[in-house]
């Protein structure tokens, strides 16, 4: 039986010997991206088999998205409809938009935006994570709104935030993370590169948020370095890597989407699950 590999969905810009190099891996059923924040290709040896046992296999690890670090209002537009279309998976919840700084030494302090157009310019606040939201307006061109930042460009990337109202700072809902990736996918599926388009196209029934093939990467809080999930009266946890990215299994259906998901802190205590 063949070893199928995860995808994971990327952030940064395409190299092109790299994507050379995954549509000859995409053949022989070895197909990894990586959700990184810089450019390149990374190269690794470690495998996550979407089912255990199976042996390590050398990966190539592949950048599926072009790298735009701030988004016209018309493309993130397309995520407020998404989030109101498939708003049962968070009923209670609020979209946001959060900034996320590529580098730690990048402060959010002083920072404003403005959703601005040739005829008006409107402050958009923006909170002291990075978090602001957007109103639903009528365009009357796919250009006409852009996102502007008192910052020079390239020291932040743009997410969806999806958050329950009513649950504590550090605890979020399967279902928020769930619908979070709706709302990136409609924003960047114009965006990723030809190879990543077709891996889902073709082992992911065309939508990353609901397959095991695909692993979709989120980013944690700073200073958090594991993430407990509770179900059906167990916990089950998982890691965050370094540069705050981590994963869940979002297409596991058996997982509610009212399971809670706990953020927590790196103590030793702690780190020992």
């Amino acid at each position: 039986m063949g070893v199928v590999k995860k995808a994971k969905w990327a952030a940064v810009a395409v190299n092109g010997a790299a994507e050379r190099a995954t549509r000859r891996l995409m053949c022989c059923g070895v197909f990894v991206f990586a959700l990184g924040a810089s450019d390149g290709v990374c190269f690794a040896q470690q495998s996550e088999d979407i089912t255990p046992a199976l042996p390590i296999t050398e990966r190539v690890e592949v950048n599926s998205y072009k790298g735009i670090d701030l988004r016209s209002y018309a493309q993130l537009q397309k995520g407020l409809k998404v989030y109101q279309e498939k708003l049962q998976l968070a009923p209670n919840s609020q979209l946001y938009f959060i900034l996320i700084p590529k580098k730690q030494e990048t402060k959010l302090d002083g920072l404003t935006m403005r959703l601005a157009s040739d005829e008006v310019s409107t402050p958009v606040k923006v909170d002291e994570f990075g978090r602001f939201q957007l109103p639903m307006l009528e365009l009357k061109s796919e250009d006409e709104y852009d996102l502007i930042l008192n910052r020079q460009k390239g020291q932040f990337f743009i997410r969806p935030y999806v958050k329950t109202q009513g649950l504590a700072d550090d605890d979020k809902r399967m279902g928020d993370l769930r619908l979070e990736c709706q709302v990136r996918w409609a924003i960047e599926r114009q965006d990723v590169s030809f190879v990543f388009k077709s891996y889902v196209s073709m082992f992911a029934s065309g939508n990353p948020c609901e397959s095991r093939t695909v692993e979709v990467q989120f980013y944690a809080p700073p200073q958090i370095r594991t993430l407990s999930l509770q179900h059906q009266g167990q916990v089950r946890y998982f890691a965050v890597a370094k540069d705050r990215r981590f994963s869940v299994p979002l297409w596991d259906n058996k997982i509610a989407d009212d399971a809670l998901l706990h953020y927590v802190l790196n103590t030793s205590a702690e780190s020992s699950h």
